[in-house]
């Protein structure tokens, strides 16, 4: 370990510590300790006593992401046994059916300063992602919820369908569940 004029130590063979105040050859250091008295000590017998501001750890990100780090076991377990609670829960409802809402301000924060092709690009990401995984989950009735408006959304959604998705089928939804603006997808059998 390398010490310079000035480092706080510690003593590892002795209780205290002091304050560095001569190297005087490779592994040979002059410290004065907390009493005020000078001794020499090897190297070896010295460990370096930083104080909590050299190492940040009054920082709250730095606890935070301490603790998430030590308590990271218990974490998966809480939701290992979360899940496990409520997968009964999966009986109840219509068990192959998904629905996504597409409107925008349901898929992130803000999307202010955005132009109509960056929100739509958004949309239909999301849209892909979705569908895709509910083609994965083997759910047979999939509900994309995009809203009246122009009809853009709906129409782009339409033509994703019709050009690489042609095992499925698709109509408007249920006007009495998701009013005008949705639509239903299901697999062909």
């Amino acid at each position: 370990m390398q010490f310079k004029v000035g480092d706080s130590v510690k003593f590892l063979n002795a209780t205290g510590s002091g304050k560095v105040l001569r190297i005087l050859s490779g592994d040979k250091i002059e410290v004065e300790n907390e009493h005020g008295f000078e001794e020499v000590f090897s190297i070896s017998e010295l460990v370096s006593a930083n104080n909590s501001a050299d190492y940040n750890t009054e920082n709250l990100n730095f606890d935070k992401e301490v603790f998430n780090k030590a308590n990271a076991d218990e974490f998966v377990k809480q939701d290992l046994s979360l899940k496990r609670k409520f997968k009964h829960l999966d009986h109840y409802g219509q068990k192959d059916r998904d629905v996504i809402d597409l409107h925008i301000e349901n898929l992130i924060d803000s999307h202010r300063g955005m132009g109509n092709a960056q929100i739509l690009n958004i949309q239909m990401v999301h849209f892909r992602r979705f569908l895709n995984s509910s083609i994965n989950k083997q759910h047979k009735n999939i509900v994309v919820i995009h809203g009246v408006g122009e009809g853009v959304l709906r129409n782009e959604i339409r033509k994703e369908l019709d050009y690489y998705h042609v095992n499925l089928e698709y109509h408007d939804a249920s006007y009495q569940e998701f009013g005008m603006g949705a639509t239903e997808i299901r697999l062909k059998k």
